[in-house]
Parts: C-alpha cells; structure tokens; sequence
C-alpha cells in the first residue's frame, strides 16, 4: 500500500463518488484529495481571481491602462485559492524542502497547459543563485516539466525552456506590500538565448504563485520586447 504524500498515512486507495475529479496518480489519500478546492468560476478572465461576476478585476484594469505593461501578460490560470490548506502545503513544499509533494497536481497541471497554453513553450522563473541554495529546488521548474506526458503519448509537448535568467536577488515577494510588488521599476529578468529564438513564438511561464502578477509580468517583458508573440501564465496558486 502506497503512502499519501501529504500527511503519510498508508490509504491511497480506490476514488469514492466526492473524489472522481481527482486523477487516479495524484498519491492523495481520499481524506487529503478532500481537502484541496479547486478555483471555481467566475473569475478573473485575466488573472484568475475568483470573482463574483465575469469580467476583469480592478488589479487588471490598473495594469493593463499602464502603456508599460499592457499587453505583456495576455492571462493567468491557477488551480487552487491561497486558502488554509494551501498555505501550509505550501509551507511544506518550498520552506521545508519536501519537493515530491507537488507530484500530487501533475496531471491537473498538465490538463490546465492543455486547456490554455496548448503548444507553448513552458519557461520556468528562475530563481536567483542565492534562493536556490536557499530552498535546494525551483518550484517553478517542476511545475514546468509536469506539462510532459508520462511515458508514451501522442500528444507532443515542447521541453521547458531555459531561456530567463534572474539578475537580481530581491526581497522575498511574500515580505512587500501589495502595492510595493506592483510599483516596483526593477527588472530583474533577462534573456539567455538570442532574439531569433524568441520572435513569433508562443510562451506560458510556470510559477507558484500568482498574487499582484507583478513577478510574471516582469518575467514576460523581455520576452514580449524580443518579439515573442503571446506570453501567458500558469500558477499553483493563486493568491
């Protein structure tokens, strides 16, 4: 019998009727799958903010009236809120090293890149020198390489792409005001690769996180400015 990944109790076993929406891999026991909610609409139709009603959300309006950033983030999806539960999975995840936890969403990720982002190249944020020596992994990566199919499958999907890097290793996002995330002018990423292999391509960048949405749209600024045609977002959560 097969642990659950997240509380490591032996009971990953057969779906009940209140758990078929979850994919037979996730590594979940049926109490665990209970516990996670997946966003539901109505929501942002930019950046997945659930909503009462269908439209855009006052962060959104703000950020696409900015003549800097209109246009550098076409949307965001996200699978679950910021709640409770979320908050101390993610604990666990990114602050205490348990990296493998995130193989209980694999196959939701990998459903939400081919609902929105179908045949974009996934680039991961990178994290700078010092985050990854701090925390051991890039979260963004896993989520990225989770939008191959596993084994064999007729549904190709282009590898990650290592085209970012990060110049700049600035205060934790979660230590900033919501304003200070969405007023500050850094710039903290560059391209690695040459122009000619970003123009008139599609990209979907992976991160953890989606909050003011100032990180992704700083993230997709030097790709839209290289000529890249579409860039969009995929997050674990939205916060």
């Amino acid at each position: 019998m097969t642990e659950c990944l997240y509380c490591g109790n032996a009971d990953v076993s057969a779906a009940s009727w209140k758990t078929l929406l979850w994919p037979e891999d996730s590594g979940l026991c049926q109490s665990c799958q209970l516990l996670f909610t997946p966003i539901q609409e109505p929501v942002c139709e930019m950046c997945g903010r659930p909503l009462e009603h269908i439209g855009r959300c006052v962060d959104c309006e703000r950020w696409e009236t900015d003549p800097h950033w209109k246009g550098t983030l076409r949307r965001n999806v996200s699978l679950f809120p910021y709640d409770d539960v979320m908050k101390e999975w993610t604990a666990l995840w990114k602050y205490r090293g348990d990296a493998v936890l995130a193989e209980s969403f694999r196959s939701r990720i990998r459903q939400l890149y081919l609902t929105h982002a179908a045949g974009a190249v996934p680039v991961p944020l990178p994290l700078s020198r010092e985050r990854l020596q701090e925390r051991g992994f890039n979260q963004a990566a896993i989520l990225a390489s989770f939008t191959a199919a596993p084994g064999f499958s007729l549904r190709r999907t282009p590898a990650p792409a290592d085209i970012l890097i990060r110049t700049t290793h600035e205060e934790k996002q979660s230590k900033k005001s919501r304003a200070e995330r969405m007023s500050s002018a850094s710039r903290p990423f560059t391209l690695k690769v040459d122009k000619k292999d970003v123009e008139g391509k599609h990209f979907v960048l992976y991160d953890d996180i989606y909050t003011t949405g100032s990180t992704l749209r700083k993230a997709a600024l030097p790709l839209i400015e290289n000529g890249a045609a579409d860039v969009c977002s995929i997050t674990l959560i939205r916060g």
